[in-house]
């Protein structure tokens, strides 16, 4: 886990009376009696609070959660419920973990405890809703309240899915194919945007993402080849985009010029001082830009995917207490 990382949450930890699983970076333990988890999103600039809760046997519904998250909108964003699992993404504050632990978790966390307790929610097992023998569990990637029974369970199925995975090889020659029709996707909102007036951000986050999921879904799956590639491709269609683009543009100025007459005019106007650099490198420069903005957290996901081993572990037993070890680290 990272070290700056560390040290902005083991203060934080020891306060609220909260332990840290060093290897995964959750916080877990028992605050003001509910089981929580805190668990760093892909950005490491903010949280996800879960609990897993239920009322009078009945699960938690999704408008009263929502609710408790418009109550502290200031600190708290959007929420979802699965089972008796509630997940609350805590909002960022500032461009680091350690403003957002500073100035945001402390009240997120204490607006979500305090409306659990005033609703009259019980902590319990978040797949079946069992009080008894529940702990507290790094599940797969992903932070877990589960009993004993619920713990077998998850084990055997993501066996299942562990073999059914490792038969799964990756298709380059789809995803290279997945990767073009996900960059077309992106070229054509980058043109559309750019005729409207506008140098959007979402343009460039379009091609970041439907690039890289394109190839995911046609390759089988993404990995760091795939990544390179889908990257390689992602640079080549943002360049050709913003030609055309400007191709359009002086389709306009010029209409005895056709579309891809003038599209194959741009390298020699750009070589030659037709087209104002003071005004296309700047912009090709933002749509990079913007495209690395959709592309990271994708990358981000894939690549902790494929470091996080699939493993399975219980967080809240004594021996997985981790606080020594991750200072230890930082010193």
């Amino acid at each position: 886990m990272d070290k700056k990382y560390l040290q902005s949450v083991i203060p934080f930890a020891t306060s609220a009376n909260l332990k840290l699983d060093n290897a995964s970076g959750t916080l877990f333990g028992n605050y003001k009696g509910f089981n929580v988890m805190l668990f760093p999103l892909f950005n490491l600039r903010t949280f996800q609070i879960s609990v897993a809760v239920k009322r009078q046997g009945v699960s938690p519904s999704l408008p009263e959660m929502q609710q408790i998250a418009a109550m502290s909108k200031k600190f708290l964003g959007a929420c979802a419920v699965n089972g008796y699992r509630v997940d609350f993404n805590v909002k960022p504050s500032g461009l680091s973990i350690k403003s957002t632990v500073n100035n945001n978790l402390l009240h997120a966390l204490e607006a979500v405890a305090a409306n659990l307790s005033r609703l009259g929610y019980e902590n319990c097992c978040q797949v079946c809703g069992q009080t008894d023998n529940v702990g507290t569990y790094f599940a797969y990637n992903c932070t877990a309240r589960l009993c004993d029974s619920c713990h077998q369970t998850y084990i055997e199925r993501n066996d299942a899915v562990k073999q059914e995975k490792s038969k799964k090889t990756e298709n380059i020659v789809g995803g290279i194919i997945g990767a073009l029709l996900g960059s077309l996707i992106g070229a054509a909102a980058i043109i559309l945007i750019s005729q409207l007036g506008y140098i959007a951000a979402i343009s460039g986050v379009i091609m970041g993402v439907c690039a890289l999921k394109g190839y995911e879904l046609l390759g089988g799956k993404l990995s760091k080849a795939g990544i390179i590639i889908s990257s390689l491709i992602m640079i080549v269609m943002v360049f050709l985009s913003n030609q055309l683009d400007w191709a359009i543009i002086l389709h306009n100025e010029y209409p005895a010029y056709g579309i891809f007459e003038a599209f194959k005019m741009m390298n020699y106007l750009l070589l030659n001082d037709g087209i104002d650099l003071s005004v296309y490198i700047p912009q090709l420069f933002l749509l990079y830009i913007f495209t690395f903005v959709g592309a990271a957290p994708t990358v981000s996901t894939a690549m902790r995917k494929q470091n996080m081993p699939d493993i399975l572990y219980r967080m809240d037993e004594p021996e997985q207490t981790t606080d020594n070890t991750a200072e230890s680290v930082i010193n």
